[in-house]
This record gives C-alpha cells, sequence and structure tokens, in this order.
C-alpha cells in the first residue's frame, strides 16, 4: 500500500504545483490575471487587462435562450474563460482541442466553455457564446459516449448550434462563424452541398458549417419544430443511428434533402437570412 500513498503524495504536490496557474482547472478557485464575473446561469472568466465584450452580460439571457429553442433543461452552472492567449488555451483546454484550433469549444460535461483567442479577432462575442451554449445545453442532458459518438454529425450539432449562434443580433464590425449569406448563395449555386454532409473531412469548414445552419433553418421551416425535436432527441440518443432516424422522421434520405435543399437555394424559394455583419 505504500505506493499508492506515494501515488497520492505525488497527485496531490501535482495539483498544488498546477494550482496558481488558474485557471488550469476553470473551477480553481483562484485565477490569476483574469477577473470573474458571476451571472445566475454562469461564470465568465476574461483577462484582466482586457475590455469586457458587452456580449457577456448577456450570457443568462443566451442560456435560456438555448433551453427554449432545445425543449431542455440546462441544470448544471457553467463556466466560460476567454482565453487572453494561445499559451494559456492551450494549456487550459488543450485536452478538448486536440489538433484543431477553433473559436470556442465546449467540455464534453456542458459545464465549462473555452474561447480562444481568435474570439479577439473580429468574431462576434454573442454569437459565438450562443453556438457553444448550445453543445453544452446539448452536452448536460446526454451521455458522454453520446456526446463523442455525435461528433462524427458534425451536419446535426454543429448546423443546430449555428441555428442559436443565428439568433441575435450581430455587433457592428463584427461577424459569425458562418458565411454572409449572400456569399454562401452565390457559392451553392455552382458548388455541390452534398459532399458537406457526407465527408468527415471538410475542405472548408466555414462553407460548411454555413451549410448545415441553413439546412436546419430550413427544415425547421418545412417541417416545423416539433418534428426538429423529435429528430434531435433521436439523434443524441443513438448518434450512430442519426441518418436513418432523419429518414424516418422526415419521410425522405438525407441526401434528398440535402438535394431538395439546394434546389430551393438555386431557385430562390428559400433565401437565408443573412445574420452577418461584414464579409472577412
Amino acid at each position: 500500500m505504500s505506493w499508492k500513498r506515494g501515488l497520492a503524495f505525488f497527485f496531490i504536490l501535482a495539483v498544488l504545483a498546477a494550482f496558481p496557474y488558474g485557471p488550469l482547472f476553470a473551477w480553481s478557485p483562484v485565477h490569476p490575471g483574469y477577473t470573474k464575473l458571476n451571472f445566475k446561469r454562469a461564470d465568465v472568466l476574461y483577462p484582466a487587462d482586457r475590455p469586457l465584450d458587452p456580449a457577456y452580460s448577456n450570457v443568462d439571457r443566451y442560456v435560456a435562450l438555448a433551453e427554449s429553442f432545445h425543449n431542455l433543461r440546462c441544470s448544471k452552472k457553467i463556466t466560460v474563460v476567454a482565453c487572453r492567449d494561445w499559451n494559456d488555451c492551450l494549456r487550459f483546454a488543450a485536452p478538448f482541442l486536440g489538433t484543431q484550433r477553433p473559436v470556442g469549444v465546449t467540455i464534453p460535461t456542458g459545464t465549462v466553455i473555452f474561447l480562444t483567442p481568435y474570439i479577439y479577432g473580429g468574431w462576434d462575442a454573442g454569437g459565438v457564446l450562443r453556438h457553444e451554449l448550445s453543445h453544452a445545453t446539448l452536452n448536460q442532458n446526454r451521455s458522454l459516449l453520446s456526446v463523442w459518438r455525435l461528433l462524427k454529425q458534425p451536419w446535426f450539432s454543429e448546423g443546430v448550434a449555428g441555428v442559436m449562434a443565428g439568433m441575435g443580433t450581430t455587433a457592428p464590425g463584427r461577424k459569425l462563424v458562418a458565411l454572409p449569406a449572400p456569399n454562401f448563395i452565390a457559392a451553392a449555386r455552382h458548388e455541390d452541398l452534398w459532399p458537406s454532409f457526407d465527408a468527415a473531412q471538410q475542405k472548408d469548414w466555414r462553407f460548411s458549417y454555413t451549410a448545415w445552419e441553413f439546412f436546419w433553418v430550413r427544415q425547421i421551416q418545412l417541417r416545423g419544430k416539433e418534428a426538429f425535436l423529435k429528430f434531435e432527441s433521436a439523434c443524441t440518443s443513438e448518434p450512430e443511428k442519426c441518418r436513418a432516424d432523419f429518414a424516418n422522421i422526415y419521410g425522405m434520405g438525407l441526401r434528398q434533402a440535402v438535394e431538395a435543399y439546394q434546389d430551393d437555394l438555386r431557385s430562390g424559394r428559400f433565401v437565408p437570412a443573412d445574420q452577418t455583419a461584414s464579409t472577412p
């Protein structure tokens, strides 16, 4: 048993050594160099040497919006960490970022959101928060295994989060992860959308994010919110059956639905509302 005590002692020392460098652990009570704001539904940590984006003060309203959209309860308080720089971000969030460098990432439990330094580069903080809070709300209501499996279905999870991101006014001079609607529609007139839904890797993630977002806007328009929530429940319960569940609930295969959606874009039957403030 002595080796177990030694291992426990080593672990305690490691934690104590890391403790002053908070928020290495987002739940640490000390966060040197960061200011903490406490809201009812979330805590926001942001660099003390940077001005606070006004969007963060709306975080409680955004949580309520996510709950209303998904018809789910976000029962656990969320910590939002706006990383000062990449050194901090990689130290805090590296296990959740992997090889990607997104604007934001939500951990599988749905209790911590990390916003990377890209958030200071012209992206709309409110839109990014709404996007990540969509993930957080869904994550809090399903198993960790389901969260992991749903990563293979970004046409659903990222598209739905994009719908949430677009539910608000974009700050002047800022941009959402989605392309401006006119730019996307122009591209969709000559570029096949199906590869964005079929391929595991995307050649242009921003284009694909926009394709997924507007796809779900269109499905909700055509079939209503009830069908969407029924599919969402099925897909998040068994992500490996998402495509089969889509066909069962919507009465057509995913490819057929994507082709119909693209035809509607090209013909002008569907004109997505433009939520973006500017073209990057």
